[in-house]
This record gives structure tokens, C-alpha cells and sequence, in this order.
């Protein structure tokens, strides 16, 4: 079972490395990113759906859920969106995935700074770590592109908002089906109406290009969604997070083999001190947690 775990959670992480490298394919076509953002949620509504009434999950929510579900939706989830898929235009994918995945590395800032939790010696490491990283991706001659190093930093910030403010509010409760249905239909209204008040929303297109954007967003909402939740549900979430790592690398190799991009050999070593980071920190967030378990058990003997 655990090997099945494994190859859902690996599949999950090569068919969201190669996503951006999809996207660029599709830019290529004269696709703007909030266009492709929007026809990814979009198209993921109705397979997202049957997915959720053929495992007969609950669509309820309680309280102040509705609300806490379009705020994240909006701020965490649509923003994170839009700056990751515009990131993709300035900067290699490799460079924009590496930095996105700095968001652990916020979620710890965030809560230690918001919620008061204590900052850990290995946090602290890894955190120093992430920041040398990230320092490798600056040119010293002015040669990197700091929007889009900044678009897919500001992603990572954004995406660790949506994650502290779903475990906190209470909607990692809801079906993972359910929470990423709802947030399509949020992000798609949200990019509706701030694509269409810009005036950069683009609704034709030959059909073939529909086509390729139905695919994108059924590799992406659906399939990549759904291996990921197979995973977890066998591996576990903790070990699961660890091979979540294969992403970065695909997309490194994606943008080689597929866009011809190049990585320098500093940037090289700025995405292992990042994802080594980020890595070391998921390791030894299990070994405490695994400690406090043994810890709890003994107690009640």
C-alpha cells in the first residue's frame, strides 16, 4: 500500500513540475495568464463535481466557513495563481517553481510571527538556509529579473496564507474534493470579474487552443489533485510532503528539455539550498511530531 502511496504522491509531483512548462507552451499561443488561470478553474468545476457526488462527500459548511472559503479563495488561492503563472513569463520555470516552494518557510514565519508559535532551532536553520538560496538567484551585474523573482516569491506568500488560513479556520475539515471545487468556481468568478474590468480577459479562441486549456487544467485541478489526495490517504501527509519534492526537479527538467532553458551553477545551488530546506524542516517537523506522540502514549499508560 505504501508503494502505492508513493507512486500516486511522485505522479502527482511530475504532472505539477511539467505544468509550467504547459503553461508556456500555451502562452506561446497568444494565451495571457489570467486568461489561462481562468479556463484551468473553470473546466475543473464539473469534473471536480462528479468526482464529489460519485464519493458522496458533504458540500455543508458551518459557521464563518463561507466567508473564511472566499477570502482564501481570493487572497490566497487566485493571487497565488496569477503571480505564479505571470512569474513563468520572466523567469525560467525551474527558477519560479524553486521559489515558490519556498512557502513552508512562510507558513513558519507566520505562524511564529501571527500565532505566537515557537520558532525551533531547525526552523531557524532552514529559514537561514531558504535566504542564502534565494540570494543565489540575484545577479550582482543587475542581470536577474527581480519581478519575476518577486512574482513567484510574493506566490509563495500567498500560497502560505491559504494554507495557515485553511487549517486554522477549519476547512482542511471538508473533502479535499469539495474545498478544491469550491475554490474553483471562487477563483473563477473572482478572475472573471477582474479579467473582464481590466479588459484582459480573452474568450475566443480556435478550438484547438480550448482544447489544450481543457487538458491543462484536467492535468492540473483534476488528475495531479487527485493522485496527490491518493497519497496522503496511503502514505500519509508528513511522508507524502517529502516526495512533493520531485516538482521543483521535474520542472527543472521540463524547461531543459522542453523550452531550452538553462540553469547556472549558482542557481543550481540555490534551488538545493532552498528545497534542502525546505526538506530538512519537513524531516525534522516529523521527528517532533512523532516524539510528542511517544510522549502523549507514555503519559496515558
Amino acid at each position: 500500500m505504501r508503494a502505492k502511496g508513493a507512486m500516486f504522491t511522485v505522479l502527482s509531483a511530475i504532472l505539477s513540475g511539467v505544468t509550467p512548462a504547459f503553461a508556456k507552451l500555451i502562452y506561446a499561443e497568444g494565451v495571457n495568464t489570467v486568461t489561462l488561470v481562468f479556463f484551468r478553474n473553470l473546466f475543473a468545476i464539473v469534473p471536480l463535481l462528479l468526482i464529489c457526488l460519485w464519493q458522496r462527500c458533504s458540500f455543508r459548511m458551518n459557521g464563518r466557513q463561507p466567508v473564511q472559503l472566499l477570502l482564501s479563495g481570493v487572497f490566497g488561492q487566485t493571487l497565488t495563481l496569477l503571480m505564479l503563472y505571470a512569474s513563468y513569463q520572466y523567469i525560467p520555470i525551474a527558477t519560479a517553481t524553486t521559489l515558490h516552494f519556498m512557502y513552508p518557510i512562510f507558513i513558519t514565519l507566520i505562524c511564529a510571527l501571527v500565532f505566537r508559535e515557537r520558532m525551533t532551532w531547525f526552523r531557524l536553520a532552514a529559514l537561514g538556509a531558504a535566504t542564502l538560496g534565494v540570494g543565489c538567484f540575484v545577479d550582482i551585474d543587475g542581470g536577474s529579473d527581480m519581478g519575476g523573482m518577486s512574482l513567484a516569491l510574493l506566490s509563495a506568500l500567498t500560497f502560505a496564507y491559504y494554507m495557515v488560513s485553511v487549517e486554522k479556520s477549519g476547512l482542511n475539515r471538508l473533502h479535499p474534493f469539495v474545498i478544491t471545487f469550491y475554490f474553483a468556481i471562487v477563483i473563477s468568478v473572482a478572475i472573471f470579474l477582474y479579467g473582464t474590468a481590466r479588459g484582459e480577459l480573452q474568450l475566443s479562441f480556435a478550438p484547438q487552443i480550448y482544447g489544450k486549456m481543457l487538458l491543462f487544467s484536467l492535468f492540473t485541478s483534476v488528475a495531479a489533485l487527485g493522485l496527490l489526495q491518493l497519497g496522503i490517504r496511503l502514505l500519509g501527509a508528513a511522508d507524502a510532503a517529502i516526495l512533493c519534492m520531485f516538482e521543483p526537479l521535474t520542472s527543472f527538467i521540463a524547461g531543459v528539455l522542453l523550452l531550452n532553458e538553462e540553469l547556472s551553477l549558482l542557481k543550481a545551488a540555490g534551488s538545493v539550498l532552498i528545497l534542502g530546506a525546505v526538506l530538512f524542516m519537513i524531516l525534522m517537523n516529523r521527528a517532533s511530531l512523532r516524539k510528542e506522540r511517544v510522549r502523549n502514549e507514555k503519559d496515558q499508560i
